[in-house]
């Protein structure tokens, strides 16, 4: 995967999980890399275990946080080669049970802020003819999920926002990915409230992802959908009855609730 090395990589929520995992591995490719998440501290120490790497850092739940960032990386003279928008997080529960706020703060991470730097990066690319834009997503985007509504809707909303700017700029020169992992051990987990062991029992590691998602960027692929297990569901879950996938998907999680895995 030469075509990483010297290249300048901004990666989103690059404090933890997947997107720390990216930054450790690129860095070991060669990359340049920006590194913004919240946990500034977090950030610096990561930084300082690496090559060549800066801490920008701010909260994407800000909406006016993207520009900052955008004008931020322009004053230093940086050119971004690759966007990683990895930010997100999410939560269970009943749709009640939560405070509008919660939901805002969400929605804001996982579809404004994503959407925002997303534009603000690729005209800069377009006018380049090259670049690359990697959007995480996830397995949740395919059907939605009683407990998960609001994060799983943010994510739909990823993965159909992804395909379609890639065909939107498919001859332009820039590569555009979708991630969509399924279960996978982050820090995602913690906030979510739920644990490192899913009722399946199949749970994939960062660096299964991260390995797999640079492969099909690599690979100028659009989707990448992570884990054969999770292509199965993927399948499954299309072939089926919506409403008989609905009842199902709730059981399983509210089993999953009552037992404190979610």
């Amino acid at each position: 995967m030469n075509e990483f090395k010297n290249k300048t990589i901004l990666i989103t929520g690059s404090s933890s999980g997947i997107g720390e995992t990216f930054a450790k591995k690129l860095d070991k490719l060669g990359a340049k890399l920006i590194l913004t998440a919240r946990s500034e501290d977090k950030l610096n120490q990561l930084a300082s275990t690496m090559n060549n790497a800066i801490v920008i850092s701010g909260d994407l739940s800000k909406k006016d946080f993207p520009n900052q960032l955008y004008e931020k990386v322009k004053d230093r003279g940086i050119k971004v080669d690759i966007l990683i928008n990895n930010a997100g997080f999410g939560f269970s529960g009943l749709f009640l049970d939560s405070k509008m706020k919660n939901y805002e703060e969400m929605m804001s991470v996982n579809m404004y802020s994503l959407t925002a730097l997303t534009h603000l990066f690729l005209k800069d690319m377009v006018n380049r003819r090259s670049g690359g834009i990697i959007n995480i997503s996830s397995l949740a985007s395919f059907q939605a999920i009683p407990y998960f509504s609001i994060y799983a809707a943010t994510k739909a909303f990823v993965t159909s926002f992804t395909k379609g700017i890639y065909e939107e700029y498919r001859e332009s020169g820039v590569k555009i990915l979708g991630v969509c992992p399924g279960y996978t051990k982050t820090n995602f987990n913690i906030r979510a409230k739920m644990k490192s062991t899913p009722i399946s029992g199949y749970l994939m590691s960062c660096d299964e992802v991260v390995n797999q998602s640079l492969k099909a960027y690599s690979k100028g692929k659009y989707l990448i959908i992570n884990g054969k297990v999770n292509n199965f569901a993927k399948v499954f879950t299309s072939i089926m009855p919506t409403s008989w996938m609905l009842r199902f998907s709730k059981s399983i999680i509210k089993k999953g609730m009552d037992k404190k895995n979610w």
